[in-house]
């Protein structure tokens, strides 16, 4: 029998709009040191399966960032207005109703402390769904943090799109990953060759199914890399004000608040000492503790990388720009970029900054991160020291390779009426199946199940006796575990319907994975397929 399941995104419709009709969103990114408003316009599909084609009409960078507005909720609330304000001046004013925004927050938020993060989110919600302070159409997604898989996936998305891959026939032969490296943390995001056993995130683009992985590692970002490498030198004599330091280039010195203490760090350039502790940070477990295998950083399972183009944004692009480490058709050339690091890494400030394209305040920051780069991607990731799929990028002709792009798209598809739960069992790029339960039927079997003399049913398409709670998709749903793709509903028989399979497999409380989830919904492992 088939078993009713309910996704987020099949609630979450819209009216039909007329082919052709000009659609246009609001994209706010909130990031740790700014908020950046893009407004994005795109026309109407005929049909779900065409590509669609949006422009991005409208950007600003607007400071400071929603953090540094934690301890003024109030001058909070006015700054989100004003992010508002702005963006009815370039949305038309007849649109504007029917055009959905969004405040995503990234790393910013994620450090906060959990109590001050609900603050800061909860007064954005306040102001986003208060229709009388503007004139956009609010929802339950259109405020939240988002994780830092869900930021990789985004990437990928804008990646892919940039490269063409969803309007190519021959999806697979396009698609491209995506390496990532941001101040808080990196992402990882491909379709793997083989087998994918956890860390999936499946979507639907132009009709098509990708299932993809993508995992985060918080605190392996650019800045915080730093900051956990003189934690581990601070550590070795806790009570010592100054200390040497291997990663900072010569005469170079650093200063840094350690538990209420200023600690100076003097530059002793010594790229060998530098990575040993940088090692210490990525190595991998082994035996039990690494499962599913193989794994990546730690107990994080990662499949192979496989034969895919890589685009390396963000501080993985310049770097290896700094130290042109890439040959002659752009592609990174990793043994080049750690020989450079290690003889770039022995010099003083003065002389990398003349012989190399670095600033003299980033000296020593492109040192530590030439050499993490070179270690993160054939120790962890797995690529060949030779390897030639990896393009260092922080644009695609011309165009941003940032991740707001890609969530647009994300939110679009899902605005679809015909949007479907996510097909697990689908392979990369497989042409979207028919979907059953269509959104009249989906409406009378809730009848059904609300009062079953209502309403005649086949016998074989819902399974009889069923209980389901009411669903109110306009109101807010309490009760109700999300997923992280912000997914309700129940388990079902079909593979195509059952819920996201995502994060770590394994016993025990912080599971994510298919178990994980099962518990929390309260549901009998025994049966779970």
């Amino acid at each position: 029998m088939t078993q009713l399941f309910i996704s987020f995104a099949t609630l979450f419709l819209l009216e039909g709009s007329c082919a052709g009709q000009t659609l246009y969103g609001v994209m706010l990114d909130a990031g740790s040191s700014s908020t950046k408003l893009r407004v994005y316009s795109w026309t109407e599909r005929s049909s779900s399966s065409d590509i669609l084609t949006v422009t991005e009409n409208y950007y600003q960078r607007i400071t400071p960032s929603l953090s540094s507005l934690q301890d003024d909720l109030e001058l909070l609330k006015k700054y989100v207005q004003n992010l508002t304000s702005i963006a009815e001046l370039h949305v038309p004013f007849q649109s504007q109703h029917e055009t959905n925004i969004f405040l995503l927050a990234t790393a910013g938020i994620r450090f906060l402390e959990e109590e001050k993060a609900k603050d800061i989110m909860d007064t954005v919600e306040d102001v986003l769904s208060n229709k009388t302070m503007h004139n956009f159409k609010y929802s339950e997604r259109s405020v939240r943090i988002l994780s830092g898989e869900e930021e990789g996936v985004f990437a990928w998305i804008t990646a892919n799109y940039r490269n063409g891959t969803f309007s190519s026939n021959e999806p697979n032969s396009k698609a491209v990953g995506v390496l990532e490296m941001g101040g808080g943390s990196t992402q990882i995001t491909f379709i793997p060759d083989g087998p994918l056993l956890a860390h999936m995130f499946s979507l639907r683009i132009a009709g098509r199914i990708y299932d993809l992985y993508s995992h985060s590692y918080l605190n392996f970002g650019k800045d915080y890399m730093d900051r956990r490498i003189k934690d581990s030198i601070i550590k070795t004599n806790t009570k010592a004000l100054s200390y040497n330091h291997p990663c900072l280039l010569l005469n170079d010195v650093s200063y840094y608040k350690y538990l209420g203490e200023t600690k100076k760090f003097s530059g002793s350039s010594s790229p060998s000492e530098c990575l040993s502790i940088i090692s210490n940070f990525l190595r991998q477990d082994s035996g039990d503790d690494c499962y599913p295998k193989p794994c990546a950083i730690g107990s994080i399972y990662q499949p192979a990388v496989g034969a895919d183009i890589f685009f390396a944004t963000a501080s993985f692009a310049a770097v290896a720009t700094d130290l042109n480490a890439t040959d002659a058709s752009g592609r990174l050339d990793i043994d080049k970029l750690n020989k450079t690091a290690h003889t770039y890494c022995r010099k003083t400030k003065q002389e990398a900054g003349a012989v190399y394209k670095v600033f003299l305040e980033s000296g020593s920051s492109t040192c530590m991160m030439a050499l993490y780069m070179a270690e993160l991607l054939t120790f962890s990731y797995r690529f060949p020291l030779h390897t030639t799929r990896i393009f260092p990028l922080q644009q695609y002709n011309g165009e941003s390779l940032d991740w707001p792009l890609g969530a647009m798209v994300y939110e679009a598809e899902l605005m679809a009426d015909d949007y479907p739960c996510s097909p697990i069992g689908a392979s990369a790029g497989e042409p979207q199946r028919p979907v059953p339960w269509l959104k009249d039927h989906l409406n009378k079997s809730l009848q059904y199940h609300s009062d079953p003399s209502n309403i005649s049913v086949p016998s074989n398409s819902v399974t009889p006796g069923l209980r389901l709670p009411p669903i109110h998709p306009s109101g807010p749903r309490k009760g109700f575990p999300m997923t992280t793709t912000q997914q309700i509903g129940w388990r079902s028989s079909q593979r195509e319907c059952q819920l996201e399979r995502y994060g770590r497999y394994g016993p025990g409380p912080q599971s994510r994975g298919k178990y994980g989830i099962l518990k929390m919904l309260n549901w009998p492992q025994e049966g779970s397929p």
